[in-house]
């Protein structure tokens, strides 16, 4: 077999130095979106230093919204430098593993009362699909002051990796 090529089962992976040819298409991202509830969030602190959080979100209106107490180191850092990244991975979903999407863009913290009860609200209802009462539980334990919510504005998807689309199945016959 050759160096560039490996096996596993009836799966042939082939040489991923370049990985265009297995980017994630605009529909599979689009679901991702739509289904999964958490991601990286990333940062840089006051040092420069690369920070990251797995936040829950919701994407909505070409934006991913998180939330967060106004007391925390992230919101500070946002404030001081609002160029941040975010991660996406399709596990725990049903498009199963190996699909990750990233983005550079800009955070903003909100502090409008409205948009900070509905991210509470659909963030709930991602948690408990069928429990609107551990929904109303989520939304009250949630609600208080200092909360805010934080926007991230994509400017760039900087990666978009389907790596089922790597893998392919072995020719019949061999």
């Amino acid at each position: 077999m050759p160096p560039s090529q490996s096996r596993r089962g009836d799966v042939q992976i082939d040489s991923l130095v370049d990985a265009k040819a297995f980017a994630l298409s605009d529909d599979a991202m689009a679901q991702l979106l739509a289904e999964q509830f958490e991601c990286t969030f990333c940062w840089t602190n006051r040092a420069g230093e690369p920070i990251a959080l797995t936040e829950a979100f919701v994407y909505a209106d070409g934006a991913i919204w998180m939330c967060a107490e106004e007391s925390r180191v992230r919101v500070k850092a946002i404030v001081r430098e609002p160029r941040t990244c975010v991660v996406v991975s399709s596990m725990g979903t049903s498009m199963g593993h190996s699909k990750t999407v990233s983005f550079k863009g800009v955070s903003e913290i909100v502090h409008d009362r409205e948009r900070i009860m509905w991210f509470l609200t659909e963030i709930a209802k991602r948690y408990d699909p069928h429990d609107e009462q551990a929904q109303q539980a989520h939304v009250r334990a949630a609600d208080h002051p200092g909360r805010v919510v934080i926007k991230f504005v994509p400017t760039a998807r900087t990666n978009a990796f389907d790596g089922h689309r790597a893998r392919r199945r072995k020719p019949t016959g061999r």
